[in-house]
């Protein structure tokens, strides 16, 4: 695939705020690289360490510390110049496989291979809220299934959200309440997933504190 910076400027005008692209190189393994405009504003962010490209490093590595799959950084961020403009650049590992939500459109996967799914998700709820964490942008886009040897494997990508949460009930609420959102439209096709993303991530909490989660999410429906 034919890839350089200025490419990555051209979308960058199109699209916006960032671009993202498949990198392949001969002999190397393929990578994902992101970009994003260098502005006075997102340099003064990128000073104090609350930019795009240094979230994203700094999400990566939470995830991978509490044993969530997430692509690694490989390199950067580091400032590239293309077309007389400035860019961060963050080459991260590319995993290959479709998102969730393009696996539920296009019903590509079994009952089984869903449930396995929605198990997982389930894991990496518990894993973020029972770290301290909270990932605000736990979407079904974020999640990108790889279908492995012994079954499919769930990677969460883009992990800017990430974010310290000292209350771990409300993150756990606030992740279902993000992927609740997006499922209810597809609730024939998820239904059976759904019971087991919630019965995964609360497996762990007492009688008491479940009650608690169910009592926010219901609140949420409401709203």
């Amino acid at each position: 695939m034919t890839w350089s910076p200025e490419h990555a400027v051209a979308c960058l005008k199109e699209e916006g705020l960032r671009s993202v692209w498949l990198v392949e190189r001969p002999g190397e393994a393929s990578r994902t690289a992101k970009y994003w405009p260098v502005t006075l504003w997102s340099a003064a962010k990128h000073c104090i360490g609350i930019s795009q490209p240094a979230r994203q490093l700094r999400g990566a590595r939470r995830l991978a510390a509490i044993g969530v799959a997430t692509p690694q950084v490989v390199d950067g961020p580091t400032v590239v110049s293309a077309r007389s403009r400035r860019l961060y650049r963050l080459e991260l590992e590319y995993v290959p496989g479709s998102t969730v939500m393009e696996c539920l459109e296009e019903s590509s996967h079994d009952t089984a291979t869903c449930r396995s799914v929605a198990r997982q998700l389930g894991v990496v709820i518990r894993l973020i809220s029972g770290a301290g964490l909270l990932h605000r942008d736990l979407r079904l886009s974020n999640v990108i299934v790889e279908a492995a040897a012994d079954g499919p494997v769930v990677w969460v990508i883009d992990p800017v959200g990430v974010r310290r949460c000292g209350n771990g009930l409300m993150a756990i609420a606030r992740m279902l309440e993000r992927l609740d959102v997006e499922l209810r439209r597809r609730r024939a096709i998820a239904r059976g997933a759904w019971r087991e993303v919630v019965r995964s991530a609360l497996s762990e909490l007492s009688a008491a504190d479940r009650r608690a989660v169910f009592a926010q999410l219901r609140a949420h429906r409401r709203s």
